[in-house]
């Protein structure tokens, strides 16, 4: 909740800062490209019962184990077209996760008693993003609001997921063709309540990356 928070006042004060802009302060627009790397995990441990709440009827359907989290990769582009505004578009490789049920799980009974799958996580997504330029630097304070397509493909899923997508950061222009930005990304998950939740799970995912991006 804090985080959403703190996402939607930092777009407002985005948004506030490009209104009073004005029309003469528009800067030539700029086509941007670039890579990015960092850490992240996906959400599956959400899918495990707490220790005080574990049973037999759960342990039928839920994990009882869930191996995540690594290094994330992933490329960019984007389009500036005010100091303040752009469009960009990134693609994002999660860890991957290992989930595990008990042997006498459901998912055992239906996979000819496996106990383990890995479930293989990444994204493409589609942002607004809303910069703040800090005085007498060049630095930016930004954030971007968009939605993103989830792609889980794995032995029960393969399928890709529409989420929201935010992120927010801070970026600096080196030279004039060089940028670098540190951002923290959050992407929505999605889940159903039926007998077996993981066979339809879309996990939330986070992450923090540093991005090196050529302005063209």
């Amino acid at each position: 909740m804090k985080k959403s928070a703190l996402l939607v006042l930092l777009l407002l004060y985005a948004l506030s800062s490009y209104a009073l802009e004005g029309k003469n302060s528009l800067s030539p627009s700029s086509l941007y490209i670039g890579a990015l790397g960092g850490g992240g995990s996906t959400t599956w441990y959400g899918l495990v019962p707490k220790l005080e709440n574990q049973n037999l009827a759960l342990g039928m359907s839920m994990p009882t184990e869930v191996k995540e989290g690594g290094s994330v990769w992933g490329a960019f582009a984007g389009y500036e077209f005010t100091r303040t505004f752009a469009i960009e578009m990134s693609y994002m490789h999660y860890p991957n996760a290992t989930i595990t049920f008990d042997p006498m799980s459901l998912f055992s009974f239906l996979n000819d008693d496996l106990v383990t799958f890995t479930t293989k996580t990444e994204t493409v997504d589609l942002k607004a993003k809303f910069m703040v330029p800090l005085p007498r630097s060049n630095f930016r304070v930004f954030s971007s609001v968009g939605a993103a397509g989830v792609h889980r493909n794995d032995l029960l899923v393969n399928q890709w997921h529409i989420s929201p997508a935010f992120s927010a950061g801070i970026n600096y222009h080196m030279t004039d063709h060089l940028m670098g930005e540190i951002a923290g990304n959050y992407t929505a998950g999605f889940g159903e309540a039926q007998l077996n939740p993981s066979d339809s799970y879309f996990p939330f995912l986070y992450s923090i990356v540093f991005r090196l991006a050529y302005c063209i």
